[in-house]
């Protein structure tokens, strides 16, 4: 049984963000209907996203950002909800805010495709977005909300089936300087076939050049049985960044154009949070065409790299703020992804504390598996 939404206009916006909102996050059915009588006769689960009410099925009104092809900065009114501010304020809705068109404008990255002034890597800074100036950038809100339209609709239609997810916790693990290969040829190798990538099992025999590091890293993710993801980055970019932030569309047009189906790097070198408001990862929508693309994107919520950059770093700090991520995380049965370098996990100096940071972030916040439960 699936979900039926009437739209008096089906824009590509629309359907993108239905589609993540209900197909990607909730795993239910949705379709769409812009024929009024096809859709007051329809005997399915039903909800109205137009300027008014069809009937008394769920309601919720629309802004103009879904209903529009252009990138012009929005006039975003906000509200209060419960604890929240929220952008996209309407009246007469079952949410006091259009949360389709939040949830577009956060996941398309709408507001970096606006004039901004950049920030002194060149990137697009993470004080300047919605989500931040919102208080909202350390929780993925897209999901939260989507768990909020999945109670209103279940109250009005117990049978509309949703199908589960579980929490999934993904290391992002940068080993080996590639000096001899183009960024793209790194890009494209390594990005490509990420998935495929096993960690080492109790049984396997490890092999005869294997690190300290690489022992420590396949020790602590076989016993939380975690499958890493490992990449490399080209030596001569490590001072520049450029290979690990995302410049939108240039950024993906470049990977589209290689071939290279998954991205990982949605996320902010020197804050933690969720850029584009979801734990989900979601296939990146082009607004210049004005299309759904077949790039996925993995959000990643903390990178390691802004532990060499505060200078006030204090690990318990840091471990309560990334683990309240976590949690988060786990809450909403969402993917959280985190990225680690080889120079912050040595086992001397400075990187015993990258090591311990790491350790305990497992520790305290992921559980053992039953088999290997301690007495």
């Amino acid at each position: 049984m699936k979900l039926l939404v009437y739209v008096p206009l089906l824009t590509p916006r629309i359907k993108y963000v239905f589609n993540f909102i209900f197909s990607d996050i909730l795993k239910t059915e949705v379709g769409f209907s812009s024929n009024l009588a096809e859709f007051k006769s329809s005997a399915l689960p039903k909800i109205t996203y137009a300027d008014q009410p069809v009937s008394n099925e769920p309601f919720f009104k629309n802004s103009d950002l879904l209903l529009s092809h252009t990138i012009v900065r929005p006039n975003i009114k906000t509200t209060t909800f419960g604890d929240m501010i929220v952008p996209f304020a309407v009246d007469n809705s079952s949410l006091p805010f259009d949360v389709f068109a939040a949830a577009f404008y956060f996941v398309s990255r709408f507001e970096e495709y606006l004039p901004f002034k950049a920030g002194a890597d060149a990137y697009y800074p993470a004080e300047y977005s919605l989500q931040n100036k919102l208080k909202m950038l350390e929780f993925p809100v897209i999901d939260g909300w989507a768990l909020m339209l999945k109670n209103i609709l279940l109250k009005r239609y117990p049978a509309l089936h949703f199908g589960k997810k579980t929490f999934e916790f993904h290391p992002l693990i940068c080993m080996h300087d590639c000096s001899d290969h183009s960024l793209m040829d790194v890009i494209k190798n390594s990005f490509r076939f990420l998935e495929r990538l096993p960690f080492i099992k109790k049984s396997a025999p490890v092999p005869a050049k294997t690190t300290n590091l690489q022992l420590f890293l396949n020790g602590q993710h076989e016993k939380y049985q975690l499958k890493p993801i490992y990449f490399t980055q080209p030596a001569q970019q490590i001072d520049q960044d450029n290979n690990r932030q995302v410049s939108l569309p240039n950024s993906y047009l470049e990977l589209l154009k290689n071939g290279v189906a998954n991205d990982y790097r949605m996320g902010y070198l020197n804050t933690p949070g969720f850029r584009a408001g979801t734990c989900t990862p979601f296939l990146w929508y082009d607004l210049q065409l004005e299309k759904t693309t077949h790039l996925r994107i993995h959000p990643i919520a903390v990178n390691d790299l802004m532990l060499g950059r505060n200078r006030t770093f204090n690990i318990d700090a840091t471990l309560s703020k990334w683990g309240s991520l976590i949690q988060h995380v786990q809450l909403l049965s969402g993917s959280f992804y985190i990225v680690w370098h080889k120079e912050t996990l040595p086992d001397a100096g400075k990187g015993k504390i990258g090591r311990r940071l790491y350790t305990q972030l497992l520790s305290n916040f992921l559980s053992l598996p039953d088999d290997i439960q301690p007495e």
